[in-house]
């Protein structure tokens, strides 16, 4: 069954490949040039690589490997071989890596391979320092498949290496009952993450985005073989709201819903997201990050007088509005040792949760140029935290100080997400404006909205 879903994705890849594959990689514009498709995967690798201390502070790149799964035509590719010293490219589409070859032949450094769709067989174990992959597992029709995948990256994985990927987060059963193909994948949450990383071997050092359609997860490969744990002793060091290290009060809603411990007792090389947990106010907490001390909380240790923390463990752990507000005891142990002392955290009552504008594009063909007249003026907003009852009688859209009234406001269950759907005032100037959404009384953040002058001809025509 495996290799038949593994063939459909090959077959399905290279007919996109044949028929536009910069618009099948990258679904922004319909007809991009060269120089937009690279700028995008420039924004890519600086976003998902050069931006992540994790992956690269105090880390001598360019002498790294880095392996991208499904790297099609090379659109991060060039840009990933201009910062490490070796990149290798898989793709289950050899019409991908045929058109990636031409494109990327003047890199010595980048080495392209058609692989199976289920394991990458064709490269060494315990090679590569860095996996790296992203918008790939989201089209896969198999959670199989997406194991299979994870488990092989993780041997070839150095010992002490990172892979960071990707995966559809969606919980919701309107998804599950859809069908799926090799563009509207199969889920892979949170659930799945924590299972084949324990089945990989692999620690669970970083989760973001559960639940929704960009689920990202940064597994490590183990030095060694892991300490005993049983008989290790957790102790809290500090604790803050983790997006504000010198705030102690944590929500219980919304994006700042997460307490940050340090901890001590544990070696650095323990660290896993699968064995430390915390109890608070008696609700059992499990993180979405275990790891180095960041940056930002090495400056607040620092302003406590601790200069060194390199001892120490950073683990953030998710907030929910189910956990009693007010004064919480808050404790955390490793695997089955025993608990630490635990310590007193405020948190806060819940707020109302703001809706999120996650983007906007056209209705003609989905991409992100939106133009102050002709048929690309209708465009469609994408928002997270809307409710189901949200209909055009209380969502508004606001660009700058006009409030327009949506054509439409529906669920879009492949990608957990509302799409309101607009049509742009004809006064509006081009230029960059901002964008924000109302549902009844809440107010999303504004977010950078560019609205392109409608070319000369089309102008004529109208």
């Amino acid at each position: 069954m495996l290799q038949e879903y593994a063939a459909r994705m090959k077959r399905d890849w290279d007919d996109r490949a044949r028929e536009n594959a910069k618009w099948f990689i990258n679904t922004v514009k319909l007809e991009q040039s060269d120089e937009e498709f690279e700028a995008t995967g420039r924004y890519e690798v600086e976003r998902g690589i050069l931006s992540d201390w994790l992956l690269s502070s105090d880390r001598g790149l360019k002498s790294m490997r880095l392996l991208e799964i499904g790297c099609g035509i090379g659109r991060m590719t060039r840009h990933l071989a201009e910062i490490f010293g070796e990149v290798h490219g898989v793709d289950v589409s050899g019409e991908m890596i045929k058109q990636g070859r031409e494109r990327l032949r003047n890199y010595p450094n980048i080495f392209l391979y058609e692989t199976n769709g289920l394991d990458f067989g064709v490269l060494p174990s315990d090679y590569f320092d860095i996996v790296f992959s992203v918008y790939v597992f989201q089209h896969v029709p198999s959670a199989d498949i997406i194991r299979s995948n994870i488990k092989d990256a993780c041997r070839v994985l150095k010992p002490g290496g990172f892979f960071k990927f990707l995966t559809n987060g969606i919980l919701d059963e309107e998804y599950e009952s859809m069908q799926k193909d090799t563009w509207t994948g199969v889920a892979f949450p949170e659930p799945e993450i924590r299972q084949v990383a324990r089945d990989s071997g692999a620690q669970l050092i970083r989760l973001t985005g559960a639940g929704r359609l960009y689920c990202g997860t940064t597994l490590r490969k183990p030095l060694s073989a892991v300490a005993d744990s049983t008989e290790t002793k957790v102790e809290i060091e500090y604790f803050a709201r983790s997006d504000e290290p010198a705030e102690r009060t944590i929500p219980t809603t919304g994006d700042g819903a997460s307490l940050t411990l340090i901890i001590s007792g544990p070696l650095p090389e323990q660290a896993d997201a699968n064995l430390i947990c915390a109890e608070v106010a008696g609700h059992r907490v499990w993180p979405h990050f275990a790891g180095p001390v960041n940056p930002s909380f090495r400056v607040a240790l620092a302003a406590r007088g601790v200069s060194d923390s390199a001892g120490l463990i950073q683990v953030d752990f998710p907030i929910s509005s189910d956990v009693p507000h007010g004064q919480a005891s808050v404790r955390a142990r490793l695997a089955d040792s025993d608990f630490s002392a635990p310590v007193t955290v405020e948190l806060l009552p819940p707020q109302p949760i703001l809706p999120l504008v996650h983007f906007a594009a056209n209705v003609v063909d989905g991409g992100i140029d939106i133009y102050a007249g002709g048929e690309k003026s209708c465009f469609r907003v994408f928002v997270y935290d809307l409710e189901k009852t949200a209909c055009v009688d209380n969502v508004r859209l606001q660009v700058d100080l006009q409030m327009i009234t949506p054509l439409s406001v529906s669920f879009i269950p492949s990608n957990g997400v509302y799409m309101v759907v607009a049509q742009l005032p004809k006064d509006i100037e081009p230029g960059d404006h901002r964008l924000s959404v109302t549902f009844g009384e809440l107010e999303s953040v504004a977010k950078p909205l560019r609205i392109l002058p409608l070319p000369e001809s089309t102008r004529e025509e109208h």
